[in-house]
This record gives structure tokens, C-alpha cells and sequence, in this order.
């Protein structure tokens, strides 16, 4: 049955959470947030993520402004799409977790892609398709539905925002493949440690990750079907990684206290989350441009 909640929208006001940022990520966590292209902090998590990929104008940072206003509160742990559903909607993630995930017949479910601040469930603009996963908040979330024609023009119109999508997506794309990885050929400690340094340069993006630390809402329970392990696993493999100095986990927020250490046992290579894509072929932009 398709979820009533992709055909909601309200306002709600966006709180500010920081400036634009693309991580480099040498040999250990530069606590150094390098500003992407923008010099006046931006608005909305979006546009924070789009300018690291291409230089947004004016007229595409107020309408990006435009999607981030239409926003509404979301319970954790709601379902918003179902596998099968057709959406109609895409779907921005202004605060708060949520997922992509799978349920198999006897319960058990594998998350596998975490929307974060910023990021957006987009539409294909050229079928309508079913889903192969469902979609939900893990934590306490605000959404923006963005409906199919206003998707469309807004594609159809802003060729910059054009551009940086298909940069996000290829982005996406390798990120699938490192968890693939991560889940067929690391033990539990290391699954853990790359998600944490994965955790850490997305949500620095988001401007949401102030030093080596950010908020960490997620449960066991969400840990577990994200790294293919029990419950009772995660929590040794928390245990240890504390035990070993490498983080520090006190209420719902999470510290990296030895950067290089949690890296160096991930094996961590950040380069999947900026892709060096060079066009083939002159776009819309360079059209405008020349």
C-alpha cells in the first residue's frame, strides 16, 4: 500500500547548522572545514551539499531556499515509502536520520543507505518506477516533499543543480559499493570503524560535525542491521573500540579520540565521496557560459 505520508507537506522554519563544507580526507582528520565554493554560510543542508559541486547561482540557491521551507516533522522510526510503492514525491532530509532499507520475510531487515541532513531521495526523470527498497526516519526527522512537476522544472530550468545531482549520484553509487565491502570483508570491528569515518566526512558536509565529533541518535538495533551483525555483537565490538581509546561515546553524541587509529583500522579510504568525474561532453552550463 503507498504510504499517505509521500503526498504531505506543510512549512516549518529550518534552524541554521553551520557552513558548507568538502573534507578532504588526508592521513588523519583535518579538523579544518575548507568552505565549498561559497563564501556567506548557505541555508539549507541541500545547497550546502550541491556546492561542493558545482558553483550554485543566486537564482538556484533561492529556489533550492524554496524546497527547504516546505518541511514537516517526522516521529523516528516512520515508515514514509514501501517496497513496491510508486513515489510521486522526491524527498529532502533537512534534519534528523533516516534510511533506505529491506525487509526479508522473516523480519529481519538490512539498511542499506542512510539519508543524512542534505541529502535528497530523488525521482527518475524518466519512468515511474517501483521501489526495490522501502524508505523511513531512524530518528526524529524533518522532511521536505518536493512533488514530481516541481522536481522536473526545477531540473528542466537549473542546469548547476542538474550537474551537482549527478555528481551526488555517482557518489551514492560508489558509497554502495564500499558497503558492499564493508559488509563482505570486514570483521566487526573494522565494519564499525569505516561507517564511523564515513559517518564523521558526511556529516562535516552538512557542517553538522564540528571538530572529530557529531551527534549519534542511532540504536544497537539500527547499528545491527546496518553492519550485518547481532545486537549482542555490536555492543562488544562498541566496547572494544572504546576500550581501545578510539572513540568516546557519552549520551548521543560520539567523539573520534584517535582519528588515525579509527582510519587505519577501517582501512578508510575517502576518495568514494568525491568522485573525480571530468564531463565528456559540453552541458547547459558551459552552453551558458561560453
Amino acid at each position: 500500500m503507498t504510504s499517505p505520508l509521500v503526498a504531505a507537506s506543510g512549512r516549518a522554519p529550518l534552524d541554521e547548522v553551520g557552513t558548507v563544507a568538502s573534507q578532504a580526507f588526508g592521513p588523519v582528520f583535518s579538523e579544518t572545514v575548507q568552505s565549498a565554493r561559497m563564501e556567506q554560510p548557505l541555508r539549507d543542508p541541500l545547497a550546502r551539499k550541491l556546492a561542493t559541486y558545482a558553483d550554485l547561482t543566486p537564482g538556484d540557491l533561492l529556489d533550492l531556499e524554496e524546497w527547504a521551507a516546505n518541511g514537516r516533522r517526522f516521529a523516528a522510526q516512520t515508515p514514509l515509502l514501501h517496497q513496491s510503492d510508486v513515489p510521486e514525491s522526491a524527498i529532502l532530509v533537512l534534519d534528523g536520520f533516516a534510511c533506505r532499507y529491506k525487509f526479508l520475510t522473516n523480519g529481519r531487515r538490512q539498511i542499506t543507505a542512510y539519508l543524512l541532513p542534505g541529502d535528497l531521495f530523488e525521482l527518475d526523470l524518466d519512468f515511474r518506477l517501483p521501489l526495490d527498497c522501502a524508505v523511513g526516519t531512524l530518528t526524529a526527522c524533518q522532511l521536505a516533499f518536493i512533488p514530481r512537476a516541481d522536481y522536473e522544472d526545477l531540473i528542466g530550468r537549473r542546469p548547476r543543480i542538474a550537474r551537482a545531482l549527478q555528481m551526488v549520484r555517482l557518489t551514492e553509487a560508489a558509497t554502495l559499493r564500499e558497503w558492499i565491502t564493508n559488509l563482505g570483508s570486514r570483521s566487526g570491528p573494522e565494519r564499525l570503524a569505516h561507517f564511523l569515518c564515513e559517518m564523521l566526512l558526511r556529516l562535516r558536509t552538512a557542517g553538522l560535525a564540528p571538530g572529530n565529533q557529531y551527534s549519534f541518535p542511532i540504536t544497537q538495533a539500527d547499528l545491527a542491521d546496518t553492519l550485518g551483525i547481532s545486537c549482542v555483537h555490536i555492543n562488544r565490538v562498541l566496547q572494544k573500540l572504546r576500550r581501545d581509546g578510539l572513540i568516546e561515546l557519552s549520551g548521543r553524541r560520539l567523539t573520534i579520540l584517535k582519528p588515525e587509529g579509527l582510519r587505519l583500522l577501517a582501512e578508510y579510504d575517502a576518495s568514494y565521496l568525491e568522485p573525480a568525474a571530468v564531463p565528456l561532453r559540453p552541458s547547459a552550463i558551459d552552453k551558458l557560459t561560453a
